[in-house]
């Protein structure tokens, strides 16, 4: 069993570099898309901040619980990407969970630090995540969305939105908006 906050296996993850492409078109090397399958305590610490940075979880939700039901059920992939900084250090600045149910491919807490925005590595996790359950014989891919200006950055990849939701949470007084699940279909 994968539960977060165990010791790395002996096995190698699977890592590629990416030359993310900044606001002004320059590329800009060091970007690391690694395939998480055995977290650690510093790895769900960083995600943790990451997801809150970006208005994913609240401040007393814990990734950690949603990681290991992802890489335990078999059917899914937590995609970081990293930067690398000096030495050997590496920070987090980028997620994607993508997974399937069996019948419809979902992608999650697809994230990018606000320092990283505008490079095209939001692009590029879900375009990974899209493969991925292309991959596993997935039509179609669906994200639950609430902000409005994220749901246009879906639309700029095809996503159509299906349906409003009832929210897990209350609406906060910041948004006033609803949950919607957009939808795409994949190429097979």
């Amino acid at each position: 069993m994968k539960t977060p906050g165990s010791s790395p296996s002996p096995e190698n993850n699977p890592v590629h570099e990416l030359d993310a492409v900044n606001g002004s078109g320059d590329k800009r090397p060091g970007v690391f898309l690694e395939r998480l399958q055995n977290p650690t305590s510093g790895n769900i610490a960083a995600i943790n901040t990451l997801w809150r940075d970006c208005n994913l979880i609240a401040a007393d939700d814990d990734a950690g619980r949603d990681i290991a039901n992802c890489l335990n059920s078999g059917r899914g992939s937590v995609i970081l990407a990293r930067i690398k900084n000096t030495g050997n250090d590496t920070t987090i600045i980028g997620t994607v969970m993508a997974g399937h149910d069996g019948n419809n491919g979902w992608v999650h807490y697809l994230a990018v630090a606000p320092a990283a925005r505008g490079t095209g590595l939001g692009a590029a996790l879900l375009a990974l995540a899209e493969d991925i359950l292309t991959a596993s014989g997935q039509n179609t891919c669906n994200v639950t969305v609430e902000d409005p200006t994220i749901r246009d950055f879906y639309r700029r990849f095809g996503y159509k939105t299906e349906k409003p939701v009832s929210p897990s949470k209350p609406q906060t007084p910041e948004t006033q908006t609803d949950f919607v699940v957009m939808r795409k279909r994949l190429k097979s």
